[in-house]
């Protein structure tokens, strides 16, 4: 007996009791279920996001080989469960180890048993199956997990292995967010590429505003990196394709406009709420220089902007602000620096700790009349 194909995102309306709907790359269109497939092969990704579920998460299977005209009772368990600590503190340690490892990056859960029934042939028909999975419920994080299940059939009182299936699986907080969709432009459909890149800085995160902050830092802090005037990642679109591959190389350049991009764009792909909106005419206070040391002076610098743009929760009504193109600095001593990451902040209260005080020395600083989406390409 083997397991033919297995269904993820078997409903392409909805994400309450399955996987939600997400491409591989801007090019390549939706992933279609089944995700998993014997023949001919298909190895998909699929994801979902924890914030959209609602009751029991369901797959689907279909198998080949079972008894004609019969009934198996089939279930599917993790196939690389932690072992048992071993003697000792070195044993314990890397019992500890392994289970960490286990819960972040393992398996979604296990497939509930159930009844499948066999034509004269020995096939199945496309069965439903519910999940046990704690990580898609309140313990549920954002990661990416490598789920490998161990197929059975009941036999007597035991349970007896016949196949084995892989799946990538991404865990986001929400759906995605503008510019991403769920219908509609296929090339803004989520793409697993960069599912790669987000989830990996926000491992972990459990809430939109974690997740933003984290985006927001890595963003920051890319040690290879550093600030320019002008915008390298396109301004009509956002050039994300060559962002992430920057990302995997050597030295690069980026602006404001570049940063806003990339906190707005992968903290939406996570299910936040960030939009991106400029204001104009400022000299600012010293603030940290993308991925700058705050130890090291010549980090601190003071520009000239026509403009500067950052995310903003929704839209400038919120006046809540991210901002990952620079730290600022809180600090009223001369000479000495504290530099903080803009995350979560009021814009302008005023207060003498708000963004805008601390990051403008003098000008305006007016707000542009909209916020933005930039689509990915």
């Amino acid at each position: 007996m083997q397991v033919e194909e297995v269904r993820f995102n078997h409903n392409p309306n909805s994400a309450a009791n399955d996987a939600m709907t997400i491409a591989v790359n801007g090019a390549s269109g939706a992933v279609v279920a089944p995700e998993w497939q014997r023949s001919p092969v298909k190895r998909d990704p699929c994801a979902y996001a924890l914030g959209a579920l609602s009751g029991a998460v369901t797959i689907k299977a279909r198998f080949s080989g079972g008894p004609s005209n019969g009934v198996r009772r089939i279930r599917a368990v993790d196939a690389n469960p932690v072992p048992p600590q071993q003697a000792g503190c070195a044993g314990f340690l890397l019992w500890l180890l392994q289970a960490i490892l286990h819960a972040l990056f393992g398996p979604i859960g296990d497939v509930l048993p159930k009844n499948v029934a066999f034509d004269a042939a020995g096939n199945s028909g496309l069965e439903t199956f519910t999940l046990n999975a704690p990580y898609l419920g309140a313990n549920g994080f954002v990661t990416k997990r490598n789920t490998v299940w161990k197929w059975q059939y009941k036999s007597g009182g035991s349970w007896i292995d016949f196949d084995t299936t892989d799946h990538t699986m991404y865990v986001t907080v929400d759906l995605p967010t503008a510019p991403w969709v769920q219908s509609g432009n296929p090339s803004q459909l989520p793409w697993a590429i960069a599912l790669d890149q987000a989830c990996l800085w926000a491992i972990g995160k459990k809430t939109k505003d974690d997740v933003a902050a984290a985006i927001t830092l890595e963003v920051n802090r890319v040690p290879n990196v550093s600030y320019t005037p002008m915008t390298m990642f396109g301004f009509s679109d956002y050039q994300l394709t060559s962002y992430l591959t920057h990302l995997a190389g050597g030295p690069f350049i980026m602006n404001c406009t570049d940063a806003a991009d990339a906190v707005t764009t992968l903290s939406n792909l996570l299910g936040c709420n960030l939009a991106e909106g400029r204001f104009f005419n400022m000299v600012t206070r010293k603030f940290l220089t993308l991925s700058g040391n705050p130890a090291v002076p010549a980090d601190w610098v003071s520009w000239a902007w026509g403009y500067h743009e950052i995310c903003w929760l929704n839209d400038f009504s919120s006046n809540t602000v991210w901002d990952g193109c620079l730290q600022l600095d809180m600090s009223d001593v001369p000479n000495v620096h504290v530099a903080k990451l803009v995350a979560k902040m009021p814009f302008s209260v005023p207060d003498p700790n708000d963004y805008k005080t601390r990051l403008i020395a003098s000008g305006l600083g007016t707000l542009e009349s909209f916020v933005r989406h930039r689509a990915v390409v």
